[in-house]
């Protein structure tokens, strides 16, 4: 059974139900699933996030995770308290994605301002405009920021450039994010504790991120 738990966070982007943006919104709503599918299976399967994470003042990340270190969760069915949630989120690596189509420039631009409140910030991209922006790795280097590469169609994840792990840029933007993110999970514990006893297989559990 997996401990990765999906977060629902409860905002609403009007701007993303434009009539002109819908078709390509959807293809890169479902190249995101597709990559945090792969991503949790494959890479960090005990932990939380969820997609769309919007912080004041830094924009709407794609897709956000927490994993647990030393095999902390805080999802063990008991209340616990904002502050105590934000104790416990900050054991764990807190890990944001830009995950783009084609527009490296523009993820690389959108992941910097993540980095100011996340532990690691990553640009996800398909293989051949990974390739392209590959060649200006030395921007991502400069920006630390990751750039990674996904294939869908064999659900493939390749990691070009990490930057090693130096924390958040700005310790008061991370403790927002952490704010924010223990009361997804508040919230997530209470709707559950409301509800009959489910364990739920990996199978179940990825279906929901779809």
């Amino acid at each position: 059974m997996t401990t990765a738990q999906l977060l629902r966070f409860r905002q609403r982007h009007p701007r993303r139900n434009l009539p002109a943006s819908l078709a390509r919104k959807r293809g890169e709503s479902n190249f995101v699933s597709s990559f945090s599918k792969a991503y949790i299976a494959s890479i960090a399967p005990d932990g939380s996030g969820g997609k769309e994470f919007a912080l004041s003042g830094f924009g709407i990340a794609d897709f956000v995770w927490i994993a647990w270190q030393n095999a902390t969760n805080p999802d063990d069915g008991s209340a616990l308290s904002i502050e105590q949630l934000k104790t416990l989120l900050n054991r764990g690596k807190l890990t944001v994605f830009e995950v783009k189509l084609a527009d490296w420039p523009k993820g690389l631009a959108q992941a910097c301002r993540y980095s100011y409140f996340a532990d690691l910030a990553v640009v996800a991209l398909p293989p051949d405009p990974a390739a392209t922006a590959e060649a200006d790795l030395a921007l991502f280097r400069e920006s630390n920021v990751g750039l990674w590469s996904f294939d869908p169609a064999t659900d493939t994840i390749r990691d070009l450039f990490t930057p090693r792990c130096s924390g958040p840029r700005s310790p008061g933007a991370k403790d927002q994010a952490l704010e924010s993110l223990g009361r997804s999970l508040q919230f997530s514990q209470l709707r559950k504790q409301s509800q009959p006893v489910r364990q739920r297989s990996i199978p179940d559990f990825m279906d929901s991120l779809g």
